[in-house]
């Protein structure tokens, strides 16, 4: 991943380090990435920031200069001095962060000897620069000799180096975070998948595969939580029982294609005509449960008849064939000689076989 320069540096103390450096022997400092911009300057002379840097002709011979020691070093070179065409000396050394080219640190704007007073006059007068102050601004410039100009390209090598290893700590810090980041992001997915799976698991253990339904299990732990709730709050509940009548023969006769697609419509139609808070779920082969909370067992009866009826009444389309078939319900609604939701089940059980043994396709109330 690419870091931005200000990501690698820390601009602010870097720059109270070289204005450090400034004040000690005077010299300039400037730090510029590869693309020119300058992100520190410090002890600037001013006749690079009044003059030079203000005319467009000598700005771009500055820009020049600067393109030309930056393509030296990016040559592999320690350091390079150069004279710029405006008439001053630049040193510049590289600064690699983690091996690699990403800076460049600047000296300069000082002489080698005393100025050709004419050149620069001559310049001031090219350039359209007023000539008195010019001049007073080139008296300014500094004058180092070769020792001096040596040490100070020592301190600059070494100073620069000091620049990558700190751009190097910054650069670990950051790829440490983005990795730790990513790492968090990773495991927020994967605890995201597996929050996911096991929601889709605890959805199959409960559910049937082939209705969508509820399965055997979870009616259980419904029946037994809508039974305690019932007994303690007196409120009624009602328990259905069916099975679709002569399933087998339907299954022998179309095949099993056939008889899943018989069970999966008469699922549909109980679905649709149920309250929220009923419970539906298929609990066997072709065995169904409905657990009504709270409710009426005469008006419960009443519907149930209604949803037997159009389970009779409308046959199942398929492969060009019209099946018929009907459901035999068993109803029983909790009354005080109910010890537990398994007397209730018993009690509901005997209704659905009285219901097939007085000719099926029919609900049979086991209060009645």
């Amino acid at each position: 991943m690419k870091y931005a320069f200000q990501d690698m540096f820390d601009i602010p103390k870097l720059t109270e380090l070289c204005e450090t450096f400034t004040r000690i022997n005077g010299t300039v400092t400037a730090l510029l990435d590869l693309q020119g911009n300058v992100h520190i300057k410090t002890g600037w002379q001013h006749i690079c920031t009044d003059f030079h840097r203000r005319n467009s002709k000598s700005a771009a011979r500055c820009l020049e200069s600067d393109t030309i020691i930056a393509s030296k070093l990016a040559q592999g070179e320690t350091y390079n001095v150069y004279q710029c065409k405006n008439g001053l000396v630049d040193i510049a050394v590289p600064v690699f962060v983690d091996g690699e080219h990403v800076a460049n640190f600047f000296t300069g704007q000082f002489l080698f000897q005393q100025p050709d007073k004419a050149y620069f006059k001559k310049q001031a007068k090219e350039l359209g620069i007023e000539l008195i102050p010019y001049m007073d601004a080139l008296r300014q410039v500094p004058i180092f000799s070769e020792p001096e100009i040596k040490k100070i390209i020592t301190f600059l090598v070494a100073l620069a180096r000091t620049f990558g290893e700190l751009g190097k700590s910054r650069l670990d810090v950051l790829r440490l975070r983005d990795k730790e980041h990513a790492q968090n992001e990773e495991l927020k997915k994967t605890t995201q998948e597996l929050s996911r799976a096991k929601v889709e698991l605890e959805k199959l253990a409960l559910e049937d595969a082939l209705t969508g339904l509820y399965n055997r299990r979870f009616f259980d732990e419904a029946l037994s939580n809508e039974y305690e709730r019932a007994c303690r709050y007196k409120h009624d509940l009602v328990l259905c029982l069916l099975d679709v009548d002569k399933f087998k023969d339907i299954n022998d006769t179309y095949g099993h294609s056939i008889g899943d697609a018989v069970l999966e419509r008469i699922a549909r139609v109980i679905c649709k005509n149920l309250r929220k808070s009923d419970v539906v779920a298929r609990i066997g082969g072709d065995e169904f449960a409905i657990i009504f909370p709270e409710a009426n067992a005469t008006q419960i009866e009443t519907h149930l008849g209604q949803v037997c009826h159009e389970i009779t009444s409308i046959p199942l389309t398929m492969e060009g064939k019209q099946v018929y078939s009907s459901c035999s319900f068993g109803l029983a609604s909790l009354n005080k000689d109910d010890t537990s939701e398994k007397t209730l089940i018993e009690r509901a059980d005997q209704a659905l076989y009285r219901s097939k043994a007085n000719g099926r396709g029919q609900v049979i109330r086991a209060d009645n």
